[in-house]
């Protein structure tokens, strides 16, 4: 079992509180991160880290905020850690959550990324459903059983890229691809 230490800030201000946080905990590989390093690379060495865990390790942060996902994401991200056998512990939780053992913790943190899951999923099915009695029909709009059989001729006889069949028949790149992959 390996105890690895994360830091990450986007500021770069309290990455030395959080190593010396860690260092306290008795953790002696520390990964430091800052969001300085470019968008593109954000928490790529907590993937890299996440991806190299053996069974029995565990991923230590300060707080929460240090991984920097939303609440949904956070779940997955300790769905992952749990199927490797890892953890993760939070040294500094809220003060109203700091009784909670690391498991009740993480298992808290789920159940509350399924509520938000449904409640997303709830608020949506009575958007398209508001939308759909005042008129409104999402997804792509039909296209004509003419303009169907045009795009796979056109594409069967390789006269023109997909590019060239959704601009000459006025359809997006994606339909194009859609009718010309429907008949394979």
């Amino acid at each position: 079992m390996t105890k690895y230490g994360y830091a990450y800030s986007a500021t770069g201000d309290s990455l030395e509180k959080q190593v010396e946080t860690l260092k306290k905990y008795g953790v002696e590989d520390i990964i430091v991160e800052s969001a300085t390093e470019g968008v593109d690379n954000v928490h790529a060495d907590l993937y890299n880290l996440v991806e190299n865990l053996a069974a029995g390790d565990q991923i230590v942060v300060q707080r929460l905020i240090c991984i920097g996902k939303s609440i949904i994401q956070l779940a997955d991200f300790l769905t992952v850690l749990e199927e490797k056998g890892a953890s993760l512990i939070v040294v500094e939780k809220a003060t109203e959550l700091s009784g909670l053992s690391d498991e009740a913790y993480a298992q808290s943190i789920k159940s509350f990324a399924k509520m938000e899951k449904d409640i997303i999923r709830e608020r949506t099915s009575r958007g398209l459903e508001f939308a759909r009695k005042n008129g409104r029909i999402g997804g792509r709009p039909k296209i004509s059983q003419e303009t169907v059989e045009k795009i796979q001729f056109l594409y069967n006889n390789n006269k023109y890229t997909l590019r060239q069949i959704a601009e000459e028949c006025q359809i997006s790149l994606g339909t194009a691809y859609k009718y010309t992959q429907e008949q394979k």
